[in-house]
């Protein structure tokens, strides 16, 4: 038993030993078994075996995918017509539920007219009011005119006939008085009649010539002053009277106006449907998706505000706001294919017919990112297509029926030209080519290269391993070229500007990419890399676009900006270091 124990322990101990050497190198070696098993996702590893790629050419499209919301292009919009009149809105008594299909003549909306109604009553008390004012002032104007015709037909000339009756009777007198004084002057003669009576006749003569005179100067008086001061005097308050007729006339109408327009606001206060139409709320919502105009009853809305919309279903159109990296290749006029979420399996054709001059305003969230609106015709609208239904858009930019076309991997930026790479006997080596059209994922190569001829598909990856032309340094940074498949600073030139984001990590995203909408979501990642994908996703919706790849591969940089040497060589460990 002594001897199993000890010809037992050394063993035990061996085998502890030995199984520990093991473990560490099982544990030392899987870094690297994985690093060998996923290259393709690692910013900085390097294949033993370049994959090729063969050079052909075949149908070249650049589509540019965005997203969209489906609406009419043409919407009968109702609005709100009643005054606000210093209230911040009219209240929402009852609207139609929303999808209603309205025909014309129903009623949509009914707003609150409570105010108008109250108001409308105190108004009629000053519209009679008005009126009785207008009344009486037609009596003073009439009798005013009556007061001037009384006047020059009745008055003047009952004053005219008795001046002119005095007046005879003067000139009568005046005639008598004469004979009398005749007569009396023969019988003075005589001595029948004394001085004193012969004295009185002489008077009496007198007085009737001053009778005579009286009533003559009383009608030409009557004549040339008095008839024309009446006649001026009884016309001025005719216009007098006229004019205050026509103020309170005035003022009357006005008040009339006033209640018709009342009247009016409580009639829009009930709100009808000009035609037939589904019924479609006019709410607007804010870019972090909170409402800022609810419709709803009990709410309010102000003067001129649309509350609903009638949409023409024959009509409609899709909405987009595409980035302002890829707005200057959308022009009107190209088309593009449609796909509704709510019909997968459907597929519209569209054609661009607006693309905005000036970006869409801006959240707190999105600042530096600045997005054109544009509209998109549905070419042909299928039956239950309805506003609000949400859309993928694929504009179509550019078409080569035959293009000589290799991927983006292929290819690298060195300085202001693009080079490819070819692996022949154990040897790489770079060569100048020009390039074309890019779609993100292949680029059109219009000389340099030859169908059927074997490139490097990673050849930014190789780019340490081939001679390329050295750069000379400038203060400015090189004006971008046809295509950005990425740029490099090469090693030892200090001079240059900061890099940008190094190709690889465009080529990275486009392969992962694998329904080109700009965005890396969850499925598209095998599941290896999901912790990966959350590391790079800095806003948390569940998707990396290329502006968080790149601002991932910006922080690399800095960390890794001081080279060391390593296996893959300078300044791969440091970049590797961010897996």
């Amino acid at each position: 038993m002594a001897r199993l124990r000890s010809n037992g322990a050394p063993r035990r101990g061996g085998f502890a030993y030995r199984g520990l050497m093991v473990a560490l190198v099982v544990l030392s070696a899987l870094p690297l078994i994985a690093w060998n098993i996923w290259p393709r996702f690692s910013f900085s590893a390097q294949e033993a075996a370049p994959m090729m790629h063969t050079v052909a050419r075949g149908q070249f499209l650049h589509e540019i995918t965005n997203r969209g919301n489906v609406e009419s292009a043409n919407n009968v919009e109702i609005r709100c017509e009643v005054e606000a009149k210093g209230t911040p809105g009219t209240t929402i008594l009852q609207i139609v539920p929303e999808g209603t299909a309205a025909q014309p003549g129903d009623v949509l909306v009914r707003l609150d007219s409570s105010a108008f109604e109250k108001e409308l009553t105190n108004q009629q008390i000053l519209c009679a009011n008005s009126q009785a004012d207008v009344i009486q002032a037609e009596n003073v104007y009439e009798t005013a005119k009556i007061a001037k015709r009384e006047y020059l037909e009745g008055q003047y000339e009952l004053d005219k006939l008795t001046i002119l009756n005095a007046k005879t009777e003067a000139e009568e007198y005046l005639r008598r008085a004469v004979e009398y004084l005749k007569y009396s002057e023969r019988l003075a003669a005589k001595g029948y009649v004394t001085a004193l009576q012969l004295e009185a006749d002489r008077f009496a003569l007198e007085k009737a010539k001053n009778e005579l005179d009286s009533a003559e100067t009383e009608l030409k008086v009557l004549e040339e002053f008095t008839k024309e001061k009446q006649s001026i005097q009884l016309e001025a308050d005719i216009k007098t009277a006229e004019a205050n007729l026509k103020a309170k006339q005035a003022s009357h109408d006005l008040d009339i106006q006033e209640r018709t327009r009342i009247e009016d606001q409580i009639k829009k206060c009930v709100i009808r449907s000009p035609e037939a139409g589904q019924v479609v709320y006019a709410n607007v919502s804010n870019r972090r998706g909170g409402r800022e105009i609810i419709i709803d009853e009990g709410e309010l809305v102000r003067e001129r505000q649309v509350i609903i919309r009638l949409p023409d279903s024959k009509r409609m159109q899709v909405v987009a706001d595409i980035n302002e990296a890829k707005i200057t290749m959308v022009k009107p006029g190209m088309p593009v294919t449609i796909r509704l979420d709510a019909f997968p399996e459907l597929e519209l054709k569209g054609t661009v017919e607006k693309v905005n001059e000036f970006p869409e305003p801006t959240s707190w969230h999105s600042v530096g990112v600045k997005e054109y609106r544009t509209i998109i015709r549905i070419d042909g609208s299928p039956p239950g297509l309805r506003p609000g239904l949400s859309a993928e858009v694929r504009i179509h930019a550019e078409h080569i029926p035959d293009a000589l076309q290799v991927p983006v991997q292929a290819i690298f930026e060195h300085g202001a030209k693009y080079y490819y790479v070819t692996f022949n006997r154990g040897k790489h080596q770079a060569h100048e080519v020009r390039i074309g059209s890019t779609n993100d994922k292949f680029i059109v190569i219009p000389g340099g290269l030859e169908q059927g001829q074997q490139v490097v598909l990673n050849a930014a990856a190789y780019r340490d391993k081939v001679d390329l032309p050295e750069l000379v340094a400038e203060n400015h940074a090189p004006p971008p070229g046809p295509a950005t498949p990425g740029r490099k600073q090469p090693p030892g030139a200090t001079a240059s500007p900061p890099p940008q984001p190094p190709a690889r990590a465009g080529e990275r995203f486009a392969a992962l990419d694998a329904d080109g909408n700009g965005r890396i979501e969850g499925s598209e990642m095998p599941e290896q890399m999901k912790a990966f994908l959350q590391r790079l996703d800095a806003n948390g919706d569940g998707a990396v676009d290329r502006a968080e790849m790149n601002a991932a591969v910006s922080r690399k940089q800095e960390q890794g900006s001081q080279p060391r040497s390593g296996p893959g060589g300078p300044g791969k460990a440091a970049s590797g270091g961010s897996r």
